[in-house]
């Protein structure tokens, strides 16, 4: 794997190998498990290995049976496809909970209009029928703002625009259906706005950091072959 070069893109270009040595169309690959073993790496990146794989028509993934050979050749480049769902959550759950933990400390009157004006159009989205996209955002960047810290604001702002530009996270969001996950998604908001208007950085770390392992779950769910979770109770697979 080349410096450059994401760990799931390095893999899918050796499951496609392996699909063009040892693979006929209407195989089914191992198990997500046994692959993940075979090639020393976590389930998230195999997931989005596979998802790759899929969008290149190598492979399709079926509900509740697995993932079946498609094609022998793969009909895109798998080295130009951009950051990983999983990859991008990882770092979120690396830097978003302790900028909420730092947004409780530093709360102002200013901060909490702030969050309740994004929480306000997340739920008009919601009642627009429409996912809370420009809510969501302007909750997140406003947590990262109450740093002080303009680098931590681009970066979070990166990471936002990186996500939604992935096409693996379209992948799964194509089939997904995301009005069923809205209420929990809304509700993680307003734990986190809860614990920051209460000063509360523990709570406000915590809050966070259990939305952004909420999103990692069902989406490692919704883009699984095997049954997926209840929105109302999501959690690892």
């Amino acid at each position: 794997m080349s410096d450059s070069q994401r760990a799931y893109e390095a893999i899918a270009a050796e499951i496609s190998a392996l699909i063009q040595s040892k693979y006929e169309i209407g195989d089914r690959l191992p198990a997500e498990r046994d692959l993940a073993t075979r090639f020393g790496v976590s389930r998230p990146t195999i997931r989005e290995a596979l998802l790759l794989l899929s969008l290149s028509g190598q492979v399709e993934v079926r509900k509740n049976s697995g993932v079946y050979v498609t094609g022998r050749q793969a009909k895109i480049d798998l080295s130009e496809t951009g950051a990983g769902p999983f990859e991008n959550l990882d770092a979120r759950l690396i830097i978003e909970p302790e900028l909420a933990a730092i947004a409780a400390a530093n709360v102002s009157d200013r901060l909490i209009a702030q969050l309740a004006d994004a929480l306000a159009i997340m739920r008009h989205e919601h009642a627009l029928g429409k996912e809370a996209e420009t809510g969501d955002h302007r909750f997140h960047l406003a947590i990262a703002s109450a740093s002080g810290n303009a680098t931590l604001v681009n970066i979070v702002d990166m990471l936002w625009t990186t996500q939604l530009k992935s096409r693996i996270w379209e992948e799964i969001h194509r089939s997904m259906p995301m009005q069923a996950y809205w209420q929990t998604w809304l509700e993680d908001h307003e734990k986190v706005f809860d614990a920051i208007k209460a000063g509360n950085a523990k709570a406000a770390r915590q809050a966070m950091a259990r939305h952004i392992k909420n999103i990692h779950a069902i989406l490692l769910s919704e883009s699984s072959p095997a049954k997926r979770i209840s929105p109302s109770a999501p959690g690892k697979p």
